[in-house]
């Protein structure tokens, strides 16, 4: 069976809303093949229809030459969305009818891994679901204060296990849980 790992950025205080305004300092060559080591243990993105948008816009026309252009355009996007109907970045697909069904047909059909980034709505279903295999946070050593945080208050209690922590040079952490 296939593994859904949900990819985030995520604040010392747990903030994942809008990384593009306190992510960058942080971002360097190692935290690039921290995020490319998950990305190519994946053939498929699932991501909401915002990060679809924010995603298309900065990659789709990049070259695939590019490494973040190979890396953001070779996955299989599938998409959930109740607002669009068609879809312009290549290899992007919209998931129709009960994410929670589709997702685990989806986690049943050949491939390799599923990867989930942003999409902090399409995360908290696949949490509560209990279809999230793993969770790979870039802890970033920041406050951030306001935003929205990765785990909704009065959502399900989840044991998780860690099983890798590293440090990179730039303070932040990359901790990959898998559930206990």
């Amino acid at each position: 069976m296939r593994k859904v790992t949900v990819a985030e950025f995520i604040s010392l205080d747990g903030v994942v809303e809008a990384p593009d305004t306190w992510h960058f300092p942080y971002l360097n060559d190692e935290m690039m093949a921290a995020i490319g080591e998950g990305a190519a243990a994946s053939d498929t993105m699932l991501i909401g229809r915002v990060t679809y948008d924010s995603f298309a816009g900065a990659f789709a026309d990049l070259p695939d030459d590019d490494p973040t252009g190979a890396m953001m355009n070779r996955p299989r996007k599938v998409v959930v969305s109740r607002s669009v109907s068609t879809l312009a970045w290549r290899n992007s697909e919209l998931l129709k009818g009960d994410v929670v069904a589709a997702v685990r047909a989806l986690k049943k059909k050949r491939g390799g891994n599923i990867m989930t980034v942003g999409s902090i709505s399409l995360v908290r279903t696949l949490l509560r679901a209990g279809l999230v295999d793993e969770l790979d946070l870039l802890v970033h050593p920041i406050v951030v204060g306001r935003g929205q945080r990765l785990f909704e208050d009065e959502g399900p209690q989840i044991p998780l296990e860690l099983v890798e922590c590293t440090v990179l040079k730039t303070g932040v952490t990359r901790q990959v849980y898998r559930p206990a």
